[in-house]
């Protein structure tokens, strides 16, 4: 107990001196290095047509089933006079620059160094794991800052474990299940590990206690969706038409490379997903090692095992039904609930140095061969970038 008083005194003397021009400063330079490469990627045909396929999204009835927060941003982007495709791609690249800065005021908050931390920021904004999520017009980004408030939600439950914490854990599954069908395989494992991170659920009664109170934001987001829905004229079917249909509604499985090899499989997708997300970000493992080499950090493992092993196996169970068309989903989710881990932490110094030198290599085994870019699309991404 002392020693998170301690921590909390630390952090709120690093909140009171934080400098908010480097943030700003920071937030200009990344917004420059989107617009720039989304600029490049743009002069593609077939880049800027897969664009166009996003801007279209809201146009299918369907798309309000199951990701309703994605599809009512796009419908908003369209009410906009002379809107295009161009305005989600100004959306995301916004987003972008917001959130590289955000997670720089995070880190100036938690004892970070002005330099540290803009390196840090630099590390991640360059990724391509990243660069892909900003420069593409995805509504994986809207889904990616979903799954980072999960983490770092899960984290506080692990860390406190009081009803407050429980209920914002709640509150930000309900939205990532909002967001994106998908996440569906996300809250699966996560439900198994929930017990490993309350250590007073020691019975039945106590766990079905734990669910319930979780999962009831959930349960009441989706039923308010379906009773709206109904006094609208909507057949409820359509809210659950992502969840059943192969591929969430997509036209053919045989239009995704990775299903066309994987699909219906699952322990060679984990291996893949698991291999392709360590290589972008090997931040993921570091909880982990703080759970093997700190007496802390050992008492409460299930973030640890949260940050390594959920995306992998969500996009394994995922491609297992045929429901996604892209593993750069599974690396999405596992540098999302990294860094939204790394944005709740006080770190000592050397843990620090670590966590810079993890994104470093993260960086450079992302950009190399080792990565997924067998793929068509993202080797046409990566020559728009560069040529």
């Amino acid at each position: 107990m002392n020693g998170r008083v301690a921590a909390e005194e630390r952090r709120a003397a690093f909140v009171a001196r934080r400098p908010m021009l480097a943030t700003l400063l920071v937030i200009a330079c990344c917004f420059i290095l989107y617009a720039l490469a989304a600029d490049r990627v743009l002069q593609s045909t077939d880049l800027s047509g897969r664009l166009a396929e996003n801007w279209a999204f809201a146009d299918d009835p369907a798309a309000l089933a199951g990701q309703w927060f994605s599809a009512l941003l796009l419908l908003l982007l369209h009410a906009i006079p002379d809107s295009g495709p161009q305005t989600l791609l100004l959306v995301t690249v916004a987003t972008g620059a917001c959130l590289m800065g955000a997670l720089h005021w995070r880190l100036m908050g938690r004892g970070w160094p002005v330099m540290g931390g803009t390196l840090v920021v630099m590390a991640v904004a360059l990724n391509p794991v990243m660069l892909i999520l900003v420069t593409s017009g995805s509504t994986l980004l809207l889904a990616a800052i979903m799954m980072a408030l999960v983490g770092m939600a899960f984290d506080r439950a692990s860390s406190v474990g009081d009803s407050q914490s429980l209920i914002a854990l709640g509150l930000a599954l309900a939205g990532m299940i909002m967001t994106t069908p998908t996440a569906i395989y996300i809250l699966a494992p996560m439900l198994v590990l929930l017990p490993l991170a309350l250590r007073d659920v020691r019975d039945g009664a106590s766990a079905v206690a734990l669910y319930l109170l979780t999962l009831f934001p959930t349960v009441v987001a989706l039923g308010g969706i379906l009773v709206a829905a109904a006094t609208l004229g909507e057949p409820p079917k359509f809210a659950f038409l992502r969840w059943s249909a192969a591929m969430h509604g997509a036209d053919a499985a045989a239009q995704s490379l990775w299903l066309a090899e994987h699909g219906g499989q699952f322990l060679l997708p984990l291996g893949l997903l698991m291999a392709w997300m360590l290589a972008a970000v090997p931040l993921s493992a570091l909880p982990l090692m703080l759970v093997i080499g700190t007496a802390a950090e050992r008492a409460r493992p299930a973030f640890a095992l949260m940050a390594l092993l959920v995306a992998p196996i969500a996009g394994a169970m995922a491609t297992w039904r045929w429901h996604i068309a892209d593993p750069l989903w599974a690396a999405a989710a596992g540098f999302a609930f990294s860094l939204g881990w790394l944005a709740s932490r006080v770190l000592r110094p050397w843990e620090r140095f670590l966590t810079l030198m993890l994104l470093i290599l993260g960086l450079v085994l992302a950009w190399s061969p080792l990565w997924m870019w067998d793929d068509e699309l993202r080797l046409a991404w990566r020559g728009a970038l560069f040529w």
